[in-house]
């Protein structure tokens, strides 16, 4: 059992945790830029922007990365040698506009992506780009409150139409927004929101997202007339919600957990807003600044593929106290009693990737992109410099095998695999190294110390396997870690 053979194989950075060159060739600051090394920096920026300003004595991550923008030719070729045939990576708004406001691109921050997207087609490396991975100039974040304001929709539109008449012959892929979703669980990383004492906090969230589904929509036409071969794709952080119990009450808490997740995507997929959400806003006395022309623009662009990434599957419940807590990609939530314990923060749950690539397709019946997938985890460099990661291995044999599964016997539509974090990156949540997902090592600790250099971990020998025998190899009976 294996995938078609241009199934595109491949992993995924972004630039916020991985660029570094902090403030050179004309960069700005960007929101991520803000982001101290700190296991409290999600929670507490949306309560007190002081958090934000606050530079003494700190460590911001961002600010270095994993040096990509310095070693981007090494790190592609490494790609090469496993066999990557595409590569997710993201581009810095602030990179491109300082502050967002300017009337001509920053041609310096341009030619650096001109050379990486150079370096993959050397290599015959389809990339896949994405515009705004949690990114935004921080200028736009002190002067409009981010997404809040309707002006930072055509600023971002305007970035976007450079990057696509730019890159109009090399880049066929295209993801505008990165996991939108999540707006409602980091609204200053997804959005660049911050909030004051007793400020309406879902009114300014939804109105945020509904400023970004706008400028994806006006992002879909803009690339349509630009090149007619552009594929655009939303992007969802997924994970299929289990009822904690089979009572009605849970299986409805479920219900309303997934559709409220789902509404990013039903509305890019679909270009309306479902009824429920209306219904929801309207009852909780949300309303939303909503021009006429936004509608049609909504229904009259809508993507071509549904992107998202997968880590784990959650649970709910109708009463959640008592109840034991697990770490999900998003919001806390309730342990599964049946899945096993793992090397990571979350639950692994393989079975649980097919069930929503089924519940996406059967939802809306357009092709599907894995777009992120991965172990988060230490890894420990023995004494000959090797990292043996078999867990990480296990997590993603189980996962790919389901994947195929999905594929093969379910009939879904599947574009391709791109793991998360396919070198070391710093992570989002409190921005640290050691967190690792990377199929290759980079020598840097949490504080940026160390060489940077790059090293394959086991799991990289095993993946190029994978992808030279388009996922057979996984079938069978004599497949090792070797």
């Amino acid at each position: 059992m294996k995938l078609r053979k241009d199934f595109l194989w491949g992993g995924a950075i972004s630039a916020n945790q991985s660029e570094g060159f902090y403030l050179s060739g004309g960069k700005g600051l960007s929101q991520f830029d803000k982001l101290p090394l700190n296991d409290k920096r999600l929670k507490d920026v949306c309560l007190d922007e002081d958090n934000i300003l606050n530079e003494n004595n700190q460590y911001y991550p961002s600010h270095i990365g994993i040096k990509f923008c310095e070693n981007y030719k090494e790190d592609i070729a490494m790609l090469a040698e496993i066999g990557f045939k595409c590569f997710r990576f993201s581009i810095s708004w602030s990179r491109i506009f300082p502050t967002g406001e300017e009337s001509e691109p920053n041609e310096k921050g341009l030619q650096l992506y001109d050379n990486i997207i150079k370096e993959l087609k050397k290599y015959n490396i389809e990339p896949l780009i994405t515009i705004s991975h949690f990114d935004i100039p921080y200028s736009l974040v002190e002067k409009y409150s981010g997404w809040a304001n309707r002006k930072v929709v055509n600023l971002y539109v305007k970035y976007a139409e450079i990057l696509m008449k730019r890159y109009k012959d090399d880049v066929k892929y295209w993801i505008p927004f990165n996991e939108m979703n999540m707006i409602m669980h980091i609204p200053y990383i997804g959005a660049g929101l911050t909030f004051i004492a007793d400020e309406n906090q879902l009114q300014k969230k939804y109105q945020a997202a509904h400023h970004q589904l706008l400028a994806n929509a006006k992002t879909i036409e803009i690339g349509r007339c630009i090149n007619k071969e552009f594929k655009f794709g939303c992007m969802l952080a997924a994970g299929k919600t289990y009822p904690y119990t089979c009572k009605p009450e849970d299986v409805f808490a479920t219900l309303e957990h997934e559709r409220h997740n789902l509404f990013f995507s039903d509305v890019q997929v679909r270009g309306v807003y479902p009824s429920f959400m209306n219904y929801y806003l309207k009852s909780n006395k949300i309303k939303l600044i909503i021009k006429e022309e936004d509608l049609s623009t909504l229904k009259n662009n809508t993507v071509d593929f549904v992107s998202f990434s997968y880590y784990s599957s959650a649970c709910s419940s109708a009463r959640a106290e008592g109840l034991e807590k697990s770490k999900a990609n998003g919001p806390e939530t309730i342990k599964n009693p049946y899945l096993p314990k793992s090397n990571s923060i979350w639950q692994n749950d393989p079975v649980g990737l097919r069930i929503t690539m089924n519940q996406l397709y059967e939802r809306y019946q357009l092709p599907l992109f894995i777009v992120e997938n991965g172990l988060g985890t230490q890894d420990i460099v023995t004494e000959d410099g090797k990292i043996i990661d078999d867990y990480r291995i296990d997590y993603m044999k189980e996962h790919i095998k389901n994947m195929i599964l999905g594929v093969n016997e379910d009939g879904i539509e599947l574009l391709g695999y791109l793991m998360w974090g396919c070198i070391d990156v710093t992570s989002v949540s409190e921005g640290k190294m050691t967190k690792r997902y990377g199929i290759i090592h980079v020598d840097s600790d949490d504080y940026g110390r160390g060489s940077f250099k790059r090293t394959k971990k086991q799991s990289a020998f095993w993946y190029k396997k994978v992808i030279e025998t388009d996922g057979e190899i996984l079938f069978n009976d004599m497949e090792t870690h070797a």
